[in-house]
């Protein structure tokens, strides 16, 4: 018994390298390797293991915040006005959360660490090889992807894989900083980073990948060497104004374009036009705060949005909608003021505890994961997306592990 016992704690700690891969890859495959894990982590009780997880919660403050925003969810289905199959959606939303404890178990050690950075960069690396070639019109047909030459998407829609190219550019980014690796691999990681950059700025038709990667630009070099951030940045700078004069109609002037006149096209009160998506936006912009309005301290309850929504517009022309693309909104709309403050406090504890932290290099790397999402979740409500959110989740705990040893974070 014993024995079988290590084999599944083995497997166990092999299954959230895998899960990292297919995430960026594939909704199907991320359901099926959850389940996995969800059952591998059950056979695994050892005699510490519940212990520890509970006490996860009492030294880690990550931990803590994320068993309090699924205790928000939970208490939102008492006095809920959703729909069951929005709640039971909802509620998993929540409890996803809880996967940071459990997944820190695991993450204390260095081995697995390294293993799901590497396999996350590996996925990336070869989207980032498939996007080019599907820019370059040079991908095999046999290769079902999502987008085309105009808009270089492989496995997940736009946003999706901007928002993880841009932090796959960041980490690389880093990599180039760390110290001793040689000339050579920080030459490779250097090119890793500036082709996702590119990717994300030129080949990908994803506003919200393209304000994160410049907040993350931005981030990036302000931590860094004032001498060495202007000399690397000005040659960023001028690699990323090349690709514009090259082709100007790349996807990040269209979509900006694009946006400017659909904001001014937009009038309040009166129907967006559904094919525009900024307008659509500032409707369930404006809507949200009149919901908000209505319930502002606890809202509407878990998986209510929906349901309070299409109430709101039922006498109009405007759309209904079940999700308002932006998380700040989806959150006060359910759980009130409070609820925000919840959400608000997540990330606040994320960044304050970061800076805890011995090693530089994954003090920069959290909070560079924290400014992602606080970015993401003012155009979209990624907690509430499958694979954006198990991304942040599995991200989350594997950053923000206490772990024992001091050894340099990065590969």
């Amino acid at each position: 018994m014993k024995l079988l016992f290590q084999h599944v704690h083995a497997i166990n700690r092999a299954l959230p390298v895998l899960l990292i891969f297919v995430i960026p890859v594939s909704t199907a495959l991320t359901n099926i390797v959850l389940g996995v894990l969800c059952l591998f982590w059950i056979l695994d009780n050892r005699t510490d293991r519940f212990a520890s997880w509970l006490g996860m919660f009492r030294s880690n403050p990550v931990a803590l915040m994320g068993a309090a925003v699924f205790l928000m969810h939970l208490l939102g289905m008492v006095y809920t006005a959703g729909e069951t199959a929005k709640i039971g959606e909802s509620l998993s939303d929540g409890a996803r959360f809880l996967f940071i404890s459990m997944m820190m178990l695991y993450f204390r050690d260095d081995t697995i660490r390294r293993a799901f950075l590497f396999s996350f960069m590996a996925a990336m690396g070869m989207i980032l090889v498939l996007s080019c070639l599907l820019c370059l019109d040079l991908l095999p047909g046999l290769i079902p992807v999502w987008g085309d030459s105009q808009n270089c998407v492989i496995f997940h829609d736009h946003i999706k894989q901007n928002v993880f190219m841009a932090f796959t550019a960041f980490l690389a980014g880093l990599q180039v900083r760390k110290p001793g690796i040689g000339w050579i691999r920080k030459s490779l990681w250097m090119i890793f980073s500036l082709a996702a950059l590119v990717n994300v700025l030129f080949m990908v038709a994803g506003r919200t990948g393209h304000v994160i990667v410049m907040v993350l630009l931005a981030y990036y070099f302000l931590t860094w060497n004032r001498a060495k951030s202007l000399v690397a940045g000005g040659l960023v700078f001028l690699l990323l104004v090349t690709f514009a004069w090259i082709n100007p109609a790349n996807p990040l002037f269209k979509r900006a374009g694009i946006v400017m006149e659909e904001v001014k096209e937009w009038q309040l009160d009166e129907p967006a036009d559904i094919t525009s998506s900024s307008g659509l936006r500032l409707e369930w912009m404006v809507n949200s705060l009149k919901l908000i309005r209505q319930n502002p301290f606890i809202g509407t309850g878990t998986g209510s949005f929906e349901a309070v929504y299409g109430r709101l517009v039922s006498d109009t022309q405007m759309t209904p909608t079940d999700n308002p693309h932006n998380e700040y909104l989806m959150t006060t709309v359910q759980f009130g003021l409070a609820g925000l403050l919840v959400l608000l406090g997540f990330f606040a504890v994320q960044w304050h505890y970061s800076g805890s932290f011995q090693d530089p290099a994954q003090a920069r790397a959290a909070r560079g994961l924290v400014l992602l999402m606080l970015v993401a979740c003012l155009t979209a409500s990624p907690l509430q997306d499958s694979a954006e959110g198990w991304f942040f989740v599995f991200m989350s705990a594997l950053l923000f592990t206490e772990r024992p040893s001091i050894r340099k974070f990065l590969l």
